[in-house]
């Protein structure tokens, strides 16, 4: 197609070369490997996961699996949702016989109990922390001397769960899912059918500003010794109201972020996974007092 890279040094990794129909779409009538991160369990011993432990929340393990099913995939279960119920089914630790009388109820709830026991392995290191922040009210139309400055109101806000977006880092690049991730930035060009170079803009990594970040950091000085690749990795946070149910007025307001050394197309599949939540702004009610 004409497209070429330059890159600023050798490459440690080169992707982009063997990209099929299955890399930039999620069709659920695609048959391929799942792109799914396990970053969130690494936060987890691996000797501590075991299959006993695994569904120790459930009454069973066929309870855990028809839960896990239930929680899991669309919202609206078709043929697709069917097969993937065969899936569970066929798990050797799924035995029907167990489960003569099944409640989704007493399963949730079991859960619920489970989660609150500082003993099970899943009590993550780098899990979910609960804060209080004090945040500033300014108001349209006036100036104040600084941010700082005494004479802005401040609202005192309880119970702001959040996540360290250092340890987000740490879990996802010693992660499989970082062996997808373009490490090293380059140009993307491409040659005109009359012979001219233009360059093309599609991914963080390709773009000026990842380009001379990359250089910044490589031409920081070395202590002796030092030998450590230096990476650049873009944050992408957003934040936007989500709704929780088709019905009712149940929402949260979540705070995640994305990893710009992983391609957009990626990015947009919900199957992988590529979503970090890092924290939930609770809703609060001001009264204006006179």
């Amino acid at each position: 197609m004409g497209l070429f890279r330059i890159y600023p040094n050798h490459p440690t990794s080169k992707l982009g070369s063997d990209i099929g129909l299955c890399n930039p779409i999620d069709a659920p009538t695609l048959v391929q490997p799942s792109l799914r991160s396990s970053h969130l369990m690494n936060i987890i011993p691996p000797s501590d996961i075991t299959r006993e432990n695994l569904f120790s929340a459930f009454s069973s393990p066929t309870a855990g699996l028809l839960t896990c099913w239930h929680y899991s995939g669309s919202t609206a279960k078709t043929k697709e949702e069917i097969n993937r119920l065969w899936g569970y089914i066929q798990d050797p630790a799924f035995n029907p016989s167990e489960e003569l009388t099944f409640s989704l109820d007493r399963e949730c709830g079991r859960v619920r109990k489970y989660l609150q026991d500082d003993s099970n392995p899943f009590q993550a290191q780098h899990g979910w922390i609960r804060s209080s922040f004090d945040f500033p009210l300014v108001k349209e139309g006036i100036k104040y001397a600084s941010e700082t400055d005494p004479a802005i109101p401040l609202i005192h806000i309880e119970n702001v769960i959040h996540r360290s977006i250092t340890d987000i880092i740490k879990s996802v690049f010693t992660d499989s899912v970082s062996l997808t991730f373009h490490l090293t930035p380059f140009e993307q060009l491409w040659t005109t059918a009359d012979g001219r170079k233009v360059r093309v803009y599609s991914e963080a990594y390709t773009s000026s500003r990842m380009l001379d970040a990359h250089e910044e950091i490589n031409s920081l000085p070395r202590p002796p010794g030092d030998d450590y690749e230096r990476v650049v990795s873009p944050l992408m946070l957003w934040s936007d109201a989500t709704q929780l149910a088709n019905f009712g007025d149940a929402s949260l307001w979540p705070v995640y972020l994305f990893f710009g050394n992983q391609s957009k197309y990626t990015r947009g599949k919900p199957t992988a996974a590529a979503c970090h939540h890092v924290a939930y702004i609770p809703s609060v009610r001001v009264r204006h007092l006179m």
